[in-house]
């Protein structure tokens, strides 16, 4: 061998070696690529503006105003006033059947308050009305709406569920995976996620750590093809933090804002859409 040809390998070896170390430092994979099922998503977010939060606000015969009810009343109301996504809140009973709501304190069983807190049976739950009001919703009546209205899409929040739950919706409606947009609470749920059969996640804030809130974490983050990022006012008031998130590259979604002054504001500013109790903006 020539003397050139060990210079040659010495300095292909050496390269090789400051490139494995600058890929080791950036602590980054690749950016994986945004295909065009997930811009068609975040197209659709984007037309539509507003997620609806918990099925939206509904008002009982006297007309005063309730959120947070993720009940039937609601979801119907919703969609009759044009709106086509839908948060909503899961969690399972004390027998383990997935259902809507927010808190348990929210149910009454025959007049009287359900014990915040603690879960009733499922039985119990059939029983129960939303603010001694309002008709509860199961998982399996979201799926059948669903299917009745196929221009529905729904945001799920199932903080206290895991990722059986999602395989347990993939296994028993794998029609309407591709209508779910999971939103995860930590980017380390992400490939979990997307190994279950959903394509589509939105990666919330608001119980993320302070590391997790560093501009080394959400740009990593962001290199996997999110629908969007989702964070209170709070951050979102914060130039610091949206400076961060615009280096992001992603869709960036408010919550939840039911000020129309404000709606149109952070719209105006750049923000791809706003989680919202009010059902009538899309008729006005």
């Amino acid at each position: 061998m020539n003397t050139n040809s060990k210079i040659t390998k010495m300095t292909i070896s050496v390269l090789l070696v400051i490139l494995t170390f600058s890929a080791m430092f950036c602590g980054c994979s690749e950016k994986e690529t945004v295909t065009t099922e997930i811009t068609d998503m975040r197209q659709k977010f984007s037309d539509e503006k507003y997620i609806i939060h918990a099925c939206g606000e509904i008002a009982d015969e006297s007309g005063e105003k309730y959120d947070y009810t993720n009940s039937r009343e609601a979801l119907e109301n919703s969609y009759s006033k044009g709106n086509r996504i839908v948060e909503i809140d899961f969690h399972y009973t004390s027998d383990h059947v997935l259902v809507c709501g927010h808190a348990w304190g929210d149910l009454y069983l025959e007049g009287r308050q359900v014990t915040p807190g603690e879960a009733p049976t499922f039985s119990d739950y059939q029983k129960c009305k939303v603010q001694d009001k309002f008709t509860v919703l199961t998982f399996d009546d979201v799926a059948s709406f669903m299917q009745q209205h196929e221009d529905l899409i729904v945001v799920t929040d199932t903080k206290e569920t895991d990722i059986d739950t999602y395989k347990m919706i993939a296994e028993n409606y794998p029609e309407l995976v591709n209508r779910f947009v999971v939103q995860i609470y930590h980017a380390t749920e992400y490939d979990m996620v997307k190994k279950a059969g959903f394509p589509f996640i939105i990666y919330t804030l608001y119980e993320a750590t302070d590391d997790e809130l560093t501009e080394k974490a959400l740009l990593k983050a962001a290199k996997k093809p999110l629908i969007g990022f989702t964070f209170h006012t709070d951050l979102a008031d914060d130039e610091s933090f949206m400076t961060i998130m615009d280096k992001t590259d992603t869709p960036k979604y408010v919550h939840t804002v039911n000020d129309t002054s404000k709606i149109n504001s952070y719209l105006g500013s750049g923000i791809a859409g706003i989680y919202t109790d009010l059902t009538d903006l899309n008729t006005n």
